[in-house]
């Protein structure tokens, strides 16, 4: 069997890859063999293919990225090498005549070009072969909203009204930290149904995404929405304190991002940067263009002073935090009254 998983969604290839260790059963550690495709040579792809599998029904073996680092591979014109030509060719010769027992799986990190010829061979292949894509699922076009209530479904969860669209909202298109807190949230609910308060209590990215839209109605002078969401966040339990370090770690993320985007850098390179997902790092580059340097910079060493002036006790922690608000919606209503 020839396996291609290829596409930018990793959790849906690793659980495909789980299912295929788990029919292995305690045997899979000692019939798997993982492999990186960017330094394999054809003898020892052979040599791991034609290993028989050990007291087990087939062998797992596992290549990573090897036709992304083949379509990647450049002559000195910048056309694709003929040594890498030459492999995609012996290997789609070579796919149909792996043994029985080894199951083969081409892991790629990115989308396959349609007329590779090993994908081609491996569609060719009928029942030996498989080609899966797997794509993230887009929050603005609902698909991950989508995508969370089927694998709910999928694990025996239920949901609530609504709590599919606030995971995909929160977490953005992290499957995996999507699965994890779906774990969460059913282990707490136990049989019933998981409901929006569920989520706002048990999930960080929910305080940490009224965080986001607390600084995002302060940007545009939406100062009783500010409010609202802060008396939210009181009302869950959210200690001042950690009300303010979130707020402080939103805009030092604004400021870096501005930074970063005054240096033309791009939301990929920014988010490798900060060590943040690309969803949230293109949600933080939106919000930062609604300032200038200067006002962030401001805001920021007003979120310093309030951060001293409750620690020293000079001011009650809830205070602090009420006027605060009132002078970063000032912030906010100078700059959109500028533009």
């Amino acid at each position: 069997m020839i396996i291609l998983l290829h596409g930018d969604e990793e959790f849906g290839k690793s659980q495909h890859i789980a299912g295929l260790k788990a029919a292995l059963g305690e045997l899979a550690e000692m019939n798997t063999t993982v492999l990186e495709g960017r330094t394999l040579t054809r003898e020892i792809l052979q040599h791991h293919v034609d290993v028989p599998p050990f007291l087990g029904d087939f062998r797992l073996v596992i290549v990573r990225d090897l036709l992304t680092h083949l379509e990647k591979s450049k002559g000195p014109e910048g056309k694709p090498s003929q040594a890498a030509k030459a492999f995609l060719r012996w290997l789609a010769e070579f796919l149909p005549t792996l043994p029985e027992t080894t199951t083969l799986v081409l892991w790629e990190s990115k989308k396959i070009n349609a007329r590779n010829p090993v994908l081609k061979a491996v569609q060719k292949m009928e029942g030996r072969g498989q080609v899966h894509l797997f794509q993230t699922p887009q929050l603005r076009k609902g698909e991950l909203a989508r995508w969370v209530t089927q694998h709910a479904r999928a694990k025996g969860i239920r949901l609530g009204r609504g709590v599919a669209e606030s995971l995909a909202t929160f977490i953005g298109p992290n499957l995996r930290l999507i699965d994890s807190e779906l774990e969460k949230l059913a282990l707490y609910a136990g049989e019933r149904p998981i409901t929006q308060a569920d989520v706002q209590l048990l999930c960080p990215y929910a305080k940490e995404a009224s965080i986001f839209d607390m600084v995002d109605a302060l940007g545009s002078r939406r100062t009783a929405v500010a409010f609202r969401l802060l008396a939210q966040m009181r009302r869950q339990g959210a200690h001042p304190l950690y009300l303010l370090t979130m707020i402080v770690r939103q805009y030092r993320i604004l400021l870096q991002v501005k930074d970063y985007m005054g240096q033309g850098m791009r939301r990929d390179e920014i988010a490798s940067a900060l060590k943040l997902h690309p969803y949230p790092t293109e949600k933080a580059m939106r919000q930062a263009r609604g300032y200038t340097m200067e006002q962030l910079q401001r805001i920021y060493d007003r979120l310093l002073e309030t951060d001293v002036a409750i620690k020293t006790g000079r001011l009650e922690a809830n205070l602090a935090l009420d006027m605060l608000v009132v002078d970063l919606a000032r912030v906010g209503m100078v700059h959109m009254d500028a533009l």
